[in-house]
């Protein structure tokens, strides 16, 4: 019997899941257009930079709301229906943002008002689209079906400030909102004609002790706050979610008042931030196999942090896109290899549910951030709403590589413990004393790494 093929791309010859990541490609280069428009278009009517991180928060405030309903809907109701329901309501709004703009009616508040709307109806699916990707590859191949998944998102975050920028500057933002419609259209007609197989995980035993299917949100909540694996997760999604916001919420601020690059430029460094990501995606699997995702996600926490401190302190547009460039590899790092740690800790019958706690850490906190952003910007400048956060979050990054939590590779603590952040940043780098955990029985160790040889 031949080998399965042992790289991220190989997961593509599975059709179901070849065809959703093609739409959701599409659909997410119309979206980062759309995002950049909705900025750009309230940065110019307004000039303020606490109205663009309204705007930012706007999108999110509904994640908070109703991700842990929406993990319930997606544990309770066939996932694909519930994804093509969200993706035509989403389309919907998008159309409405694009008439008013034609009709010269996209003033400010318009343009959130819809971005909450079209933030609602993306919460009640993300637990969804979450959960529903264990069902599209063989178990063994998860982790590289998150890493390609991470790897078409940040594609269209590349592709989508790109092309947006360029239509800013040459047309209007009117046009960017049409495009933006006419990219739903792709992944609409997939989910719609799609076969999704039998989810070969619902029989697979996870690291995850076993809980029965009854109890609504409030066991998947209890779950997740019991095992320290998780718990520690959510902490370290919850704080980089926060304290990274502004870091995204203000760069139309930034392009326009502080660098002086215009539409055009904040384009670039959108994508410049999507191209690092990009890289991220793609060196993760080059990354040895036996290294901890407990070591690698604090480091690369650290890592986009000290990066995101010299994007806000540049004052030449080159030096604010490399910044950007470096620190979306370690976005990458940390959020696709937290994302796997929790795919493969939770229970099946929970999956629905504890990824809906997991996404609600990851965007839940998106609004505080950005309004806190938003203040700090107003009060003291543009510069201090991201030297502040992201200051506060390399902070937490080291406290994180001291206090180190093997339990997010579901390994037990060591008993002797190293002091002093010198010691534990040296054996985080060098991860001499750990090696990934065995997945399940019979499974080799390393397995549960988004990694290839």
């Amino acid at each position: 019997m031949s080998e399965r093929p042992n790289h991220t791309f190989s997961v593509l010859r599975h059709g179901a899941f070849r065809w959703i990541w093609a739409g959701a490609l599409l659909s997410n280069v119309g979206n980062w257009m759309e995002a950049v428009a909705q900025s750009w278009l309230v940065q110019r009517q307004t000039g303020s930079p606490f109205m663009v991180e309204l705007l930012a928060a706007s999108e999110f405030v509904p994640h908070a709301l109703l991700l842990l309903a929406a993990g319930w809907v997606a544990d309770h109701y066939d996932r694909r229906k519930v994804l093509l329901c969200g993706q035509v309501v989403m389309m919907i709004f998008g159309a409405a943002l694009a008439v008013a703009a034609h009709l010269g009616l996209a003033s400010p508040w318009v343009v959130i008002a819809l971005a909450f709307a079209e933030g609602a109806a993306w919460a009640t699916v993300t637990p969804a689209w979450q959960a529903m990707v264990p069902a599209l590859v063989p178990r063994d191949e998860l982790p590289q079906a998150i890493a390609l998944n991470s790897l078409q998102f940040n594609t269209a975050r590349l592709l989508g400030p790109m092309l947006a920028g360029v239509l800013l500057s040459l047309a209007s933002a009117a046009l960017v909102f049409d495009l933006n419609v006419a990219s739903f259209v792709g992944i609409v007609a997939v989910l719609a004609l799609v076969r999704i197989p039998s989810a070969p995980l619902a029989v697979a035993p996870t690291t995850g002790s076993k809980l029965q299917s009854s109890g609504g949100v409030r066991l998947a909540l209890k779950w997740a706050w019991k095992e320290r694996g998780p718990r520690r997760l959510i902490l370290g999604l919850f704080m980089f979610a926060f304290f990274s916001a502004p870091v995204q919420g203000l760069m139309a601020a930034m392009a326009d008042s502080e660098l002086q690059v215009g539409a055009h430029g904040y384009g670039i460094l959108l994508s410049c931030l999507g191209a690092g990501a990009i890289c991220g995606a793609l060196t993760l699997s080059r990354l040895p196999r036996q290294y901890p995702r407990h070591h690698l996600i604090p480091l690369s926490m650290l890592g986009f942090s000290l990066c995101a401190m010299i994007y806000a302190s540049a004052r030449w547009p080159q030096l604010a896109g490399a910044a950007l460039g470096v620190g979306g590899v370690f976005w990458v790092w940390s959020l696709a290899s937290s994302s796997t740690a929790m795919q493969l800790l939770v229970p099946e019958e929970l999956r629905g549910r504890a990824m809906s706690v997991l996404a609600l850490a990851t965007t839940g906190p998106l609004p505080l951030g950005h309004l806190l952003g938003g203040v700090v910007a107003h009060a003291f400048g543009i510069r201090a709403g991201v030297l502040l956060s992201t200051g506060v979050l390399a902070i937490f990054a080291a406290w994180s590589i001291w206090k180190r939590e093997p339990g997010i590779d579901a390994m037990q603590p060591r008993g002797l413990e190293v002091r002093g952040l010198r010691g534990a940043l040296w054996e985080t780098l060098t991860a001499a004393s750990h090696r990934a955990q065995e997945v399940e029985p019979g499974v080799p160790p390393g397995s549960a790494e988004p990694l290839e040889e």
